[in-house]
């Protein structure tokens, strides 16, 4: 617990009239937060100034002589927000220089860090490399203003001087490849169900685990990738692992792309997205500005039990994970390409499964005027449902010819395969557009020929005037002689009916996602799939509509759902949602922070209740849980009641959760738990913390700071020996790293709580903070005369270090000053004087280890 500290008359003794004086210093200084520098006609700097008349303080010495130009900025370096005529340049940590004759110090930067800041010197001035100048030296006509309460600097620049630069530009010297250091991240999981009556031979017992790794190692720019997933069932007790990726793989920033060499996904953009193993270029948009980047996927589904979700691709388990009843949304699924239609599966307690296909496939192609885009792939298709997996080389190129178009097209060689493309993006009065055109020929079994073609649509639009988003309608028409690659190669197999019916071609493909908010804030959500094959006259379709609205006191939902598959079979559903959130009051957290419901309805006649009550503890809610109770009443069977939990901890060195559910018959009992987490070696150690997933992530370094949490950390702390994980930061992209300095243990401070990195893809940083560990202490200085020292002195120790200023009365804060043999220097104005250590400070520093801040009264001498 923290003592205040005492400032009680007895130990103070501050004079009425001094309190007064200097109150009336503070209302007179001029921009107490802040100090603006121009430049006179010969480009130095120039800063108001005004006297103070010492007449007005009495009874006290009080230099103010350094408020003469504002609010003194001393020599130093600081880590500031800056502003470029008015225009964020991001954090940077700038050097203020000493001017000779002046009180307050300059900002200063090199030529690297003026271009970084898109500031050009004035013509004709010629700056040396890595040398530091003041802003008046490089550009005339500049000013600076900074604002010291919001550690911010604004810099004002002529025209000419200022580079524009698209918006949320960042100069590529800033970006990071990190440090050498090595992870493991994990996400592991064991489900166990368990249906039918407690006698007899009919009852079936489901158990599986399952565990998905991926480990990392980064040296020299370089990121070395392995993903794996290892899996476990009772019921043919055998253990499955699969390696989904091993790569190792850099950015070049001239190109703004990636290199990969080994397992990587092709991004889908014009042809079928597939694993290939081999050597790809691909360009990143993550490099560029933020109005260029593309999207990354998001699904979404609901869950009617705790259940488990699996994602697949291309017949792989790319994602499996545990879910409690009520929606849910995945969006840290890891690199899957850009395109390849994905299989959702939802596992429920009941028994019950269901799975939906999700077109997974790019948008639009527009790029802006200039801007390029390209991928090159070389190897061999790593697909293990094929025998012979073919040898490949793909190229695909866009490239912005304007604002409003875009050309493309690419090619694919292979053995007994090769296909061409073209197309084009048109930003249109009535949305983006495009259209391109695929002509593919095929050696297929018993060396069979066939060529055909394949013909795509894509639009996108945000209409204004109605709050429509649609946010993609995609339809693809391939005649009857055209094959994909896969599926070429499928048929070269000669396989008919075992893992993949060749047959089952796709002809069409259409999918539209559309989002309209309506006239009273609500907001209404479409999304639905078709598809048709050329051996089958039935089409699966997929549908379903959402109807939402958000009042004061609750929101609630209507979904409408049908599904049907390519033989003909489907499924209707209706559900009706209600959430209510719940208050505790100001200063109380309820036990229950909502309390969500839902009716489902499902043909053939299924009826289905639910009432779950969800609730978190915890300072940042690191424990969340719920329980729930549901009804389901189906055609021809009794109705069942269940009942089911959920909950999660979310500790520094991870997540851990726990489900489990039972019906009022114990015909059906479903128990899981989860763990998901990661572990890195670095420099300083081996550090545990929450996932990181294959995002970029930071090792905090804070000696003493143990217990510590981190902002935005997912939990993390530091821990005893000083580290800490923070993970998912944004590649290319400004990241604070920060610790909550209330949480410090009391012995230390950090200097600097708060840093920015802007990190390459996948590197791992290694973020010091530094820290001071001591004893905290006030001292109350007085001169040999037995006089306080001058408000706003200087204590510096033997190395020259700041450690503070003095306030009134003498007295300072100080930590980390040994009392018994170091130096601490008072400098105030041209005087200096020395408070010299004694071993009688330090025991009297001991005999007051019962507060938390120690005071103590120390004298200090010119000779």
């Amino acid at each position: 617990m923290k003592r205040a500290l005492n400032l009680s008359p007895k130990t103070l003794k501050v004079p009425v009239r001094t309190l007064a004086s200097l109150t009336c210093v503070l209302l007179l200084i001029p921009k107490v937060w802040a100090q603006q520098t121009g430049n006179d006609a010969d480009g130095t700097s120039s800063v108001e100034q005004m006297d103070f008349n010492p007449g007005f303080i009495h009874g006290a010495s009080i230099d103010v002589s350094q408020f003469r130009e504002g609010n003194p900025v001393t020599a130093g370096i600081y880590p500031l927000n800056v502003l470029v005529n008015g225009e964020q340049r991001g954090r940077f940590n700038v050097h203020f220089l000493a001017v000779q004759g002046k009180a307050n110090a300059e900002p200063s930067f090199t030529a690297e860090e003026l271009t970084q800041l898109g500031i050009k010197p004035t013509e004709g001035t010629l700056l040396e490399s890595g040398k530091a100048y003041r802003l008046s030296e490089a550009v005339k006509g500049s000013q600076t203003y900074y604002n010291s309460g919001d550690l911010e600097l604004s810099i004002g620049v002529p025209q000419i001087n200022q580079v524009i630069y698209p918006r949320g530009y960042v100069d590529p010297a800033r970006w990071s490849e990190g440090d050498i250091a090595g992870f493991l991240d994990y996400n592991a999981n064991i489900y166990g169900l368990s249906t039918g009556p407690d006698n007899g031979e009919s009852r079936s017992d489901d158990y599986t685990s399952n565990i998905g790794l991926l480990t990392g190692f980064n040296i020299a720019g370089w990121r070395i990738r392995q993903r794996s997933n290892t899996g476990w069932s009772k019921e043919d007790s055998t253990l499955h692992t699969s390696s989904l990726a091993t790569y190792a793989a850099t950015d070049l920033t001239r190109l703004k792309s990636q290199l990969t060499l080994g397992d990587s996904n092709t991004t889908g953009n014009l042809f079928d997205s597939f694993n290939l193993r081999g050597v790809q270029l691909q360009s990143d948009d993550r490099m560029l500005p933020e109005g260029l980047r593309n999207y990354s996927p998001i699904l979404r589904g609901i869950a009617q039990t705790n259940a488990r979700v699996t994602i697949t691709q291309h017949g792989l388990v790319v994602y499996q994970t545990i879910v409690p009843p009520g929606p849910f949304e995945l969006n840290d699924i890891g690199a899957m390409g850009y395109g390849g239609d994905l299989q959702m599966t939802i596992a429920e307690a009941d028994g019950s499964t269901r799975i939906s296909n999700i077109p997974f496939s790019a948008p639009p192609m527009l790029l802006h005027k200039d801007v390029a885009n390209f991928e090159v792939a070389v190897g061999e298709m790593n697909d293990d449902s094929l025998k012979e997996k073919p040898k490949l080389a793909q190229l695909i190129m866009r490239y912005g010819l304007g604002n409003h178009y875009t050309l493309y097209g690419g090619s694919q060689v292979a053995e007994h395969y090769h296909a061409l493309s073209v197309g084009n993006a048109i930003n249109t009065l009535i949305g983006g557009v495009s259209f391109d055109l695929i002509r593919a020929w095929a050696e297929v079994e018993d060396g069979k020929e066939s060529n055909g073609n394949s013909y795509s649509v894509a639009f996108t639009k945000f209409m204004s005037e109605t709050s429509t988003n649609l946010t993609l309608a995609a339809y693809r028409y391939s005649t009857k002689g055209y094959y994909s690659l896969r599926d070429a190669s499928i048929a070269r197999d000669g396989r008919t009916n075992d893992d993949y019916d060749v047959d089952y071609r796709t002809k069409s493909r259409f999918s539209a996602s559309v989002s309209q908010t309506l006239w009273d804030n609500s907001t209404l959500n479409f999304s639905g799939s078709l598809y048709s094959y050329w051996t089958s006259d039935a089409t699966a379709k997929q549908y379903s509509l959402t109807w939402s609205k958000s009042l004061r006191y609750f929101s609630f939902a209507l979904t409408a759902m049908r599904t049907s598959d390519e033989d003909g079979d489907y499924e209707n559903s209706v559900m009706a949602s209600v959430n209510v959130p719940l208050s505790g009051g100001i200063d109380s957290r309820p036990l229950f922070s909502s309390i969500y419901s839902t009716y489902s309805h499902s043909d053939p006649k299924s009826d289905r209740f639910q009432l779950n009550a969800n609730g978190s503890q915890g300072e940042q809610s690191e424990l969340t849980y719920g329980v729930g109770t549901s009804l389901q009443n189906a055609q021809g069977e009794d109705g069942r009641e269940a009942v089911s939990g959920n909950m999660s901890y979310r500790s520094p060195v991870g997540q851990f959760g726990m489900t489990a559910g039972v019906d009022n018959t114990g015909s059906s009992r479903q128990l899981s738990v989860s763990a998901s987490g990661s572990v890195a070696a670095h420099k300083g150690g081996v550090t545990f913390g929450p996932s990181v997933g294959e995002s970029p992530f930071a090792i905090i370094g804070a000696p003493g700071a143990t217990g510590a949490r981190v902002f935005n950390g997912q939990g993390a702390k530091v821990d005893r020996r000083g580290y800490a994980i923070m993970p998912s930061l944004t590649p290319y992209r400004e990241n604070s790293v920060a610790l909550d300095y209330k949480t410090v243990p009391e012995n230390v401070d950090v200097m600097e709580s708060q840093r920015t990195v802007i990190p390459r893809e996948g590197a791992i940083l290694a973020v010091d903070m530094k820290t001071i560990e001591g004893v905290p202490m006030v001292l109350i200085i007085h001169d040999e005369n037995g006089q306080p020292i001058p408000a706003g002195s200087e204590l510096l120790d033997d190395k020259g270090v700041s450690q503070g200023m003095s306030g009134q009365s003498g007295m300072a804060f100080v930590r980390g000053w040994d009392p018994a043999s170091g130096n601490l220097w008072v400098v105030s104005g041209n005087d200096k004087c020395r408070i010299v250590p004694r071993v009688n400070n330090q025991n009297r520093v001991n005999a007051s280890q019962s507060n938390s801040i120690v005071q103590m009264e120390v004298t200090c001498y010119r000779n």
